[in-house]
């Protein structure tokens, strides 16, 4: 069993994946995934919880030799590997979503909509391709073939599915495009506004206020039998916070932003210096 110093059992580990297991350069490193194989066959059960939709939180999971449901998109979705199976999902609700998606065409914001469909099917939902704006195209250019363009699906919203919406532009436009959701949507949505290495623009994202990668956490471990204070939970980004403040061990890793690491009960090392392992060594002393 794991166990930390002062006694405490763990049975899950929830690990975020972009700034926690992967390093600075998006790489995962070998002595990560040694760490993360060693704290399974000590009896902890390793669970993937990332804002990347399930495209890309798969092949992750895959190289960790994980089958464990991957929680995504920051916590809005929680998907079975084995058979591809919607576990659960937080939608919008209908009047939600015209709200939310009227506050960006008022700002002229494009809203990109990420879809739950089989591995085949495409990720994401936009009005168009490209749109002019060109932090906005980086993200639709790296993910050509993944997206539908359909100038009418912000109009056609009865249909439910909705789960995970965002836009992309600079930091400081997407921290007040932020801002103006919470002045109007406070209470009813959850907003992040966070960038991946991997893009050159900062993403704005919109979750239903139910939806969290602790919330997601919290379905799994009521199927397995497990308490909150059985989960040790590690991450470096503010979509990672509640989960850091509801588990019972909250680790930040050492390069995370100044609320991340406030929010945290330990800080290990950065992403570069094998914090996931630090702390399943200490874990397993």
């Amino acid at each position: 069993m794991l166990r930390t110093v002062n006694g405490s059992t763990y049975r899950i580990l929830a690990l975020d994946v972009d700034g926690t297991l992967l390093d600075r350069a998006g790489t995962l490193r070998p002595s990560t995934i040694a760490a993360v194989a060693k704290a399974a066959r000590a009896g902890i059960r390793p669970v993937l919880c990332t804002g990347r939709r399930y495209r890309r939180a798969r092949p992750i999971a895959e190289q960790l030799g994980l089958d464990a449901p991957l929680v995504c998109n920051s916590g809005a979705l929680v998907k079975d590997p084995g058979n591809h199976r919607t576990l659960w999902r937080a939608d919008f609700e209908p009047d939600l979503l015209a709200e939310l998606l009227d506050l960006f065409h008022v700002h002229d914001e494009w809203p990109l909509s990420f879809t739950d469909r089989p591995p085949e099917g495409l990720d994401f939902l936009v009005t168009r391709d490209p749109t002019g704006r060109p932090l906005y195209d980086d993200y639709l250019t790296q993910n050509r073939g993944h997206g539908e363009v359909n100038p009418d699906w912000s109009e056609r919203i009865d249909g439910g599915g909705h789960y995970h919406i965002c836009t992309i532009g600079a930091r400081t436009d997407m921290l007040i495009f932020k801002n103006i959701i919470m002045a109007r949507l406070s209470g009813r949505v959850r907003t992040f506004v966070q960038k991946s290495p991997r893009y050159a623009g900062t993403m704005c994202e919109v979750l239903h206020h139910e939806a969290s990668k602790w919330s997601a956490l919290l379905h799994l471990a009521e199927l397995w039998d497990v308490s909150p204070a059985e989960i040790c939970a590690i991450g470096d980004d503010a979509n990672d916070v509640p989960m850091l403040q509801g588990a019972g061990l909250g680790v930040a890793m050492g390069h995370a932003p100044a609320d991340v690491l406030a929010a945290a009960d330990h800080i290990t090392g950065d992403h570069d210096n094998d914090g996931v392992a630090m702390v399943i060594d200490e874990l397993l002393r």
